[in-house]
């Protein structure tokens, strides 16, 4: 399976899925005009992951997000991917979740706090503070 890549723009979040590294990265400002129409492709990108997920079975994949910025409508889709994430763990494979936060942002701390503890998501998760 091909990896997933998307650079950063000025309104959206650069996007490194890698099933070679088992590494899935989010990591920027995401207030796209069209939230729908950005994260559709990586909803779809974990679908086709998920087929595939007996090979990797055993082994751990890592989520690392670090918004700058997230707006009300990326959030919702973020909760999407995060319940795809949640799904994959519930068949067999590890995964860890790293919320990267700027260390006086506690509106963004909170927002990954409440995201992962959602009962349908419910992940475990680190959060970790950055100047």
């Amino acid at each position: 399976m091909k990896p997933l890549k998307i650079e950063a723009a000025i309104d959206t979040p650069e996007i490194i899925f890698d099933p070679a590294t088992n590494i899935f990265s989010i990591s920027g400002i995401s207030h796209p005009e069209n939230a729908k129409e950005f994260y559709e492709e990586i909803l779809d990108w974990l679908d086709e992951f998920y087929q595939e997920i007996e090979a990797k079975k055993g082994q751990k994949i890592i989520v690392d997000l670090n918004f700058k910025y997230i707006n009300s409508s990326s959030y919702k889709y973020l909760r999407e991917i995060m319940k795809k994430v949640a799904n994959i763990k519930r068949n067999g494979v590890e995964v860890e979740v790293i919320w990267n936060y700027q260390e006086d942002d506690e509106d963004l701390l909170n927002e990954g706090m409440v995201l992962f503890e959602l009962p349908d998501i419910s992940l475990d998760y680190r959060c970790i503070p950055y100047n």
